[in-house]
């Protein structure tokens, strides 16, 4: 601009900031904003707003916060995007009480909540683990004349769940239509994942079957807590109906999809087509990362370990054992341990996997050096022992 012999003025570093923010480059927002005083520019709320918007989504939640800070000191006053962007900043950052402080600042400051700054914190409680706030803070919306929106709704279901409160969270569903909010596919997303981790197969088929009637259409997410409901319940072949269905309604299986199934069907015949299928389109990337001594079962729930472990041992460990080459002397799984399994991977695979093992005569133990890998003995095996593995007889 300044070569156009057009001076840029606060309008124009405003639209620039917002530019940066919404493609996601934080770094060029703030470049900007501390470049405005050497241009003799004051930066004013819609300037500030974009900048803490632009931290909030690239995740930078300690630099959004020290921008509010910064906002009195430069005469400038924060309104309720500012609040409610920062409040977004410390969810997104797994700040929950920095969220709830910041929303309890919000009548010192003069600024009134509405209902994106309460979604958000409601969302921080969530991600946090703290139903009970989240659902504190939703009765609090009627007396701050704040209306609850799907998304607050939405969040607070999300939050029955993660707590484990499935009777809660099909409450506040249930209580939507009242409140004329309309349920979205999110808000019945996280009630049947709630009967899911509730053990609630039944419930959860039911809010699958009234969806299309609510004008909600399911998508993945809700086939993949329907499946796992079932498989969770032991109704294996109403998982299997479930997955059928998806093809049938144009939904495309995710891996967590053929994990959810794969725990439903571990012992079953269709497993065995269905791990196969799953690797063929390259759902478990990972198995054979480390090389064909190693499996690699981070990504996998319990149901598709065992398929994968009886699959390597069949089909991939013979190649090693052939005359001529050098065998080798271990072979290792990686189960990961503690905080490296992912979150929704409730079960114990490692406890899977030393069963399974046990179950094949293998001798195994756990690696003294590392708790998330299982060492199998390699010498005594043979391939014609291997070989029958998998699929293994006697499926139903």
């Amino acid at each position: 601009m300044p070569e156009a012999r057009v001076v840029p003025n606060e309008i124009t570093y405003s639209a620039a900031i917002s530019a940066c923010e919404k493609g996601g480059q934080w770094q060029l927002a703030l470049n900007l904003l501390s470049l405005m005083p050497e241009a003799r520019l004051v930066p004013n709320e819609i300037t500030y707003n974009a900048a803490i918007s632009a931290c909030e989504k690239g995740g930078q939640w300690q630099l959004a916060l020290n921008l509010l800070s910064l906002m009195p000191e430069a005469r400038v006053v924060p309104n309720e995007i500012t609040y409610s962007a920062a409040i977004s900043a410390c969810e997104k950052g797994g700040q929950w009480q920095l969220a709830l402080n910041l929303l309890s600042l919000m009548p010192e400051a003069r600024v009134v909540p509405n209902e994106i700054t309460y979604s958000a914190a409601i969302s921080a409680c969530e991600k946090g683990g703290q139903w009970q706030l989240a659902l504190s803070l939703l009765s609090l919306m009627p007396e701050a004349r704040v209306v609850p929106n799907e998304i607050t709704y939405s969040d607070a279901i999300s939050a029955c769940e993660k707590g484990g409160q499935w009777q809660l969270a099909l409450n506040l569903l249930s209580r939507m239509p009242e409140a004329r909010v309309v349920p979205n596919e999110i808000s019945y997303n996280a009630a049947i994942s709630a009967c899911e981790k509730g053990g609630q197969w039944q419930l959860a088929l039911n809010l699958l079957s009234r969806m299309p009637e609510a004008r909600v259409v399911p998508n993945e997410i809700s086939y993949n807590a329907a499946i796992g409901a079932c498989s969770k319940g032991g109704q294996w072949e109403l998982a299997l109906d479930l997955f059928g269905l998806m093809a049938k309604h144009e939904l495309v299986p995710n891996m967590i999809t053929y994990n959810a199934v794969l725990d439903a069907a571990f012992d079953k015949r269709q497993g065995c087509a269905l791990f196969n299928e799953a690797r063929s389109l390259g759902m478990y990337p990972r198995l054979l990362q480390k090389g064909e001594s190693s499996l690699e079962l981070h990504d996998l729930s319990c149901g598709a370990g065992v398929h994968a472990v009886r699959w390597w041992l069949a089909e991939v460990i013979p190649r090693l054992l052939i005359a001529g080459t050098e065998r080798p002397a271990r072979l290792i799984i990686i189960t990961g341990w503690g905080k490296s399994r992912k979150e929704w991977s409730t079960s114990d695979m490692q406890a899977t996997v030393i069963q399974l093992l046990c179950e094949l005569k293998l001798q195994s133990w756990i690696d003294d050096t590392n708790q998330g890998r299982v060492i199998i003995d390699a010498r005594p095996l043979e391939t014609s022992a291997l070989r029958p593995l998998y699929p293994p007889s006697g499926l139903i």
